[in-house]
C-alpha cells in the first residue's frame, strides 16, 4: 500500500480552507493532515510535528494576516528545504506580482482560486489544477525517501528536481504517479549552427519563471537578436512575469500584444490565455494573438509559436526548451528542423529541471543539439549569438 501524500492547507478564510481540503482529499492518495489560518501559525505547527507527521506539501495562500504567503514561504524554505510549497492565489494583478516573487523564492508552482460562481465547477477547476501538481510532489517525495527530510540549516540546498511527467497546466491531464524511466544520455556539444542566430525562441512551463530569470539575467542585457518566449501561464500573470524579468535581466521584456514587432535585444512573452503566432512583414516579424483551441492542453502553447515561425522565418533560429511538464515544444522544434531551417536547439538537462518533461520530449526525438545545466544555458546563448 502506498503512503498517503500528506498536505497542510494554510488560508485565512475558513470557507476556503474547507474547500481546498475537500478538493485535495478528493484526489486519490492525498490526505490533509493539518490546516491553519496564517503563515505564522503554519510555521509554529510544523515545529511541533515529528518527522513522520510532517506534510509533504503546503498549500499556502498568498494574502493573509500576521504573516503573508511570501514571508511564510521564505521561512519554510529556510527551515524545511525539502517541503514543497504550492501558492494559492487570487487572479488580481497585485497577487500575480507576489506569486512571481514566490516562484523565484522556491515555490513549486501555484494554483488560482477559481472565479466560477457555480460551486461544483469551481471545485472541479481547482482539482484540475491541483491534482497534477500534487503528483509532482509525490514523485519528489518518493525519490527523497519515506518522509520529508528534517529541517536543514539556513544554507540547506533546494529540493532535487522532478522526473518527467505528462502535460499539466490549468486544466490538463494528470501525470502518472509511477517513477519515470531513466533519462536519455546527454548529448555532446555540437559545433553550433552555421552562423549566429537571427531569432531566439524559448519554451517553458513548471519551474519556468525561475529558470527564465536565471537564463535572461545571465545574458547581462547583451542579447543582440529578438527573443520570443512561451511560458505556460494564465492571464494577468504574464504581465507580472514580464515586469519581473525586465527588472532582473536588464533586458526589455514585454507581454505580447497584437501588432508588436520583434526587435533585436528585446523579448516578447506570450500573453497568458492566448496563443502567440508570428507573421512576417518584409524583414520583420509581428505578433498575432488568437483564442484557438488548446494545444497540448495549453494556451499559450510552445508548439503553436514554433510552428508559426517555421512557416514565416527564413533566418537562423536558436530554440531553447526549459523545465516543464508534458511534451509541448517537441513537435515545434521538429517542425523547425524538418522544413530545412538552420535551427539549433538547447534543452535543459534533467538534473537542473524542476520537471524534466518538455526537455525530455525533445531529447527523445533526437532534436536536441545540446543538453545543458540551467546555469550554462544563458552563457551558451551568448556564445552562439556571437559565433
Amino acid at each position: 500500500m502506498s503512503v498517503a501524500l500528506k498536505v497542510m492547507v494554510v488560508d485565512d478564510t475558513i470557507t476556503y480552507r474547507m474547500i481546498v481540503k475537500m478538493v485535495a482529499e478528493s484526489i486519490p492518495g492525498v490526505q490533509v493532515t493539518a490546516s491553519t489560518s496564517n503563515g505564522k501559525l503554519a510555521i509554529a505547527k510544523l515545529a511541533t510535528m515529528s518527522l513522520d507527521e510532517r506534510p509533504h506539501a503546503v498549500l499556502l495562500d498568498v494574502e493573509m494576516p500576521e504573516m503573508d504567503g511570501l514571508t511564510a514561504l521564505q521561512e519554510i524554505r529556510r527551515q524545511y528545504p525539502d517541503l514543497q510549497v504550492v501558492m494559492v492565489s487570487g487572479a488580481s494583478r497585485s497577487n500575480a506580482n507576489i506569486v512571481m516573487e514566490c516562484l523565484n523564492a522556491g515555490a513549486l508552482d501555484f494554483v488560482i482560486k477559481p472565479l466560477e460562481s457555480d460551486a461544483h465547477k469551481a471545485k472541479e477547476a481547482l482539482r484540475r489544477d491541483l491534482e497534477p501538481i500534487l503528483a509532482v510532489v509525490r514523485q519528489k517525495s518518493q525519490r527523497q525517501g519515506p518522509g520529508p527530510a528534517a529541517p536543514a540549516s539556513r544554507f540547506g540546498a533546494p529540493p532535487p528536481p522532478a522526473a518527467a511527467l505528462h502535460p499539466r497546466r490549468h486544466g490538463v491531464e494528470t501525470p502518472p504517479l509511477t517513477a519515470a524511466a531513466p533519462a536519455p544520455p546527454p548529448r555532446r556539444r555540437a559545433a553550433g549552427p552555421g552562423g549566429p542566430p537571427d531569432l531566439l525562441l524559448i519554451g517553458s512551463s513548471t519551474g519556468g519563471p525561475a529558470a527564465l530569470t536565471t537564463v535572461l539575467a545571465s545574458l547581462g542585457g547583451r542579447l543582440n537578436v529578438p527573443a520570443l518566449i512561451v511560458q505556460h501561464m494564465p492571464p494577468v500573470f504574464t504581465a507580472s512575469l514580464a515586469q519581473q524579468l525586465t527588472r532582473s535581466s536588464g533586458l526589455t521584456v514585454r507581454e505580447a500584444q497584437a501588432g508588436m514587432t520583434a526587435a533585436p535585444g528585446e523579448v516578447i512573452l506570450a500573453q497568458g490565455g492566448h496563443h502567440m503566432t508570428m507573421r512576417r512583414h518584409g524583414a520583420a516579424l509581428t505578433v498575432e494573438l488568437n483564442d484557438g483551441p488548446k494545444v497540448n492542453e495549453c494556451r499559450p502553447a510552445v508548439d503553436v509559436l514554433f510552428m508559426s515561425v517555421a512557416t514565416q522565418w527564413e533566418g537562423t533560429i536558436l530554440s531553447v526548451i526549459l523545465t516543464g511538464m508534458g511534451r509541448d515544444g517537441a513537435k515545434g522544434v521538429e517542425a523547425l528542423k524538418k522544413i530545412g531551417k538552420n535551427v539549433y536547439c538547447l534543452t535543459q538537462d534533467k538534473e537542473s529541471c524542476v520537471v524534466y518533461g518538455m526537455p525530455r520530449a525533445v531529447d527523445e526525438l533526437g532534436m536536441s543539439d545540446e543538453s545543458l545545466p540551467l546555469d550554462q544555458i544563458g552563457p551558451r546563448i551568448l556564445e552562439l549569438c556571437k559565433s
